[in-house]
């Protein structure tokens, strides 16, 4: 998690920021604002490993996000 926090911060111009950690599908991840929408990742992990990167940027299963990350 460090690591891709680390990666928003070092590419800053990709107009991304993380909103919040937590889990994703019971894998560890965050939600992230896009320019386009939101995103989640969720990260599988074996043996202190990131075996799998799950990327979900459906609109209409994330809306209930964008709705929440609203001021």
């Amino acid at each position: 998690m460090q690591f891709h926090a680390a990666l928003f911060r070092r590419f800053p111009e990709r107009g991304s920021r993380i909103l919040r950690y937590g889990f994703v599908n019971g894998l560890p991840g965050y939600v992230s604002e896009e320019e386009d929408g939101v995103e989640t990742t969720a990260l599988a992990i074996e043996d202190d490993r990131i075996v799998g990167v799950y990327v979900m940027r459906n609109p209409e299963k994330l809306k209930h996000l964008v709705d929440a990350s609203a001021p």
